[in-house]
């Protein structure tokens, strides 16, 4: 079985009839052809190049993006547990009303600069969330 791509209207549109293509879409002519296999293979998906090709899978910048999200989300889960296991620690030495120990400064240290990247990585990804919707 084939799948029949076309451009129109900027977008690929897809079929794996010529004639709903033509009935559905008003384009009798298929742009590309790919195997089902093929098609399959990149989950169902294809763009337009800047050079006004038919490229199978998403864009690279795409995929990138979609990378740096999760690499983000992932270093913020990780961070927010690393700050949520020495909660214990630091409540325990405030209710015993205890003195600051070099060791205890060094964990005051390590989680304020864990808060910090939390906030900067907030930050980025509101942003690119922000780009999600505007594109």
């Amino acid at each position: 079985m084939k799948v029949y791509l076309a451009k129109k209207n900027g977008r690929v549109i897809f079929n794996t009839d010529l004639t709903a293509m033509k009935e559905i879409d008003g384009i009798s002519k298929p742009d590309r052809t790919v195997t089902v296999e093929e098609w399959e293979a990149v989950d169902s998906v294809a763009h337009i190049n800047a050079a006004g090709e038919i490229v199978l899978g998403e864009p690279e910048e795409v995929v990138a993006r979609r990378k740096e999200l999760a690499d983000l989300t992932n270093e913020e889960a990780t961070l927010q547990r690393e700050l949520d296991l020495t909660d214990w620690r630091v409540i325990r030495a405030a209710e015993r009303g205890q003195v600051l120990s070099d060791t205890d400064a060094k964990l005051h240290k390590r989680r304020e600069w864990c808060r910090d990247r939390i906030s900067a990585i907030r930050e980025r990804l509101d942003r690119l969330n922000g780009e999600d919707a505007a594109a």
